[in-house]
């Protein structure tokens, strides 16, 4: 198990964007996103959300929608449920999510930094 920094993003717009260090373990991530995981990736990053969010009825993830939109220049899904962002490394380790992504989430929506 390893731990990075990722950004999580509530289907719930009443809850905040916020980065976090994580334990990148399965049981974590599923915990995070409330069922088994989905991936989905882009360029040096991906994210996490609930496989069945969509059959369960979970509210759409519109800023995960909007971050995705914004990075890659095109929102090909709905996704549903609470995201997880990750970096990913050359070799398709989990790594800490891009600063970049960071920077993006907060122009867009504030984000929570964490408290030391």
């Amino acid at each position: 198990m390893s731990t990075c920094t990722a950004l999580i993003i509530p289907a719930n717009e009443a809850e905040p964007v916020r980065v976090e260090t994580i334990d990148t373990g399965l049981e974590t991530l599923q915990t995070l996103v409330g069922g088994n995981i989905e991936a989905v990736s882009a360029e040096d990053w991906h994210f996490y959300l609930n496989e069945e969010g969509k059959i369960l009825g979970l509210a759409p993830n519109r800023r995960a929608g909007q971050l995705v939109r914004e990075e890659t220049g095109r929102l090909s899904d709905i996704y549903c449920g609470d995201v997880v962002v990750l970096g990913e490394t050359y070799d398709g380790d989990e790594a800490d999510v891009p600063e970049r992504l960071i920077e993006t989430a907060q122009q867009l929506f504030g984000i929570q930094q964490p408290t030391a």
